[in-house]
């Protein structure tokens, strides 16, 4: 509990749903875990559209209920998490969520004009995995927003460690983003050129040959004259 008699509430979305209260993890139920993952995920939002996002195969009276159920019980299990804002339900301010920080961390990556003196938590591909094995739409379509943030911030993490000649660490953050996005041409011309600068030809052409055939295989496609052009005399090679 802190000094003004709040108590500490911190919520984990990235991996498991992790409920902590003044540093003990709580075994919530299912209810009450989707709750407030959905409050995390997609702010306050007015009863009735929580009720039919949650309980989609009951009448509207049932998922009411059930919403006012599992309110009640998450008042009772980790009281101050949630509140009431006119018609809205909504997670009370104190609440940390680890989502709500890597998406603030990733802002601040894409917006980056130097390249990170060290690696921050959220760079491993691991770090970014929101809710996996959930398989709600309201879930995907965030995994899918989430996904697009990081490898754009990541990405331009690299581009600017590529720019300022620290080529491992540029390798690195490319492969990060290609673990999420294995077509991403962009990164995986940052992680050739990394290769190339550290002098490591033979791993850069194993990169492109290896790129060719997953577009192949996927989509049907050579790459790019540009990715192409930047190998130069080493595709044959």
């Amino acid at each position: 509990m802190t000094m003004d008699g709040e108590h500490s509430i911190r919520l984990r979305l990235l991996g498991n749903v992790e409920v902590e209260l003044d540093g003990s993890v709580l075994a919530l139920g299912h209810r009450q875990q989707r709750l407030l993952a959905a409050l995390a995920v997609l702010g306050p939002k007015p009863r009735r559209f929580l009720g039919e996002l949650l309980w989609p195969d009951r009448t509207a009276e049932r998922a009411m209920g059930s919403l006012r159920t599992t309110v009640f019980n998450i008042s009772r299990q980790v009281p101050g998490a949630v509140g009431t804002r006119g018609n809205n339900i909504a997670l009370a301010e104190a609440v940390t969520v680890d989502l709500h920080e890597l998406r603030d961390s990733l802002h601040r990556a894409a917006d980056a004009t130097a390249p990170v003196t060290e690696d921050p938590w959220f760079l491993s591909p691991d770090g970014a995995q929101l809710l996996p094995g959930w398989y709600d739409g309201w879930v995907m379509a965030e995994q899918d927003r989430l996904r697009t943030l990081y490898v754009n911030a990541v990405e331009h993490l690299a581009r600017l460690s590529l720019e300022h000649r620290d080529f491992y660490r540029a390798h690195v953050l490319a492969d990060n983003v290609r673990a999420l996005d294995p077509l991403r041409e962009s990164a995986v011309r940052v992680s050739i050129e990394a290769d190339l600068g550290l002098g490591n030809n033979a791993p850069a052409l194993q990169t492109f040959r290896s790129f060719c055939s997953t577009m192949a295989d996927e989509l049907g496609a050579p790459p790019s004259a540009q990715i192409t052009e930047l190998m130069g005399y080493m595709r044959s090679a």
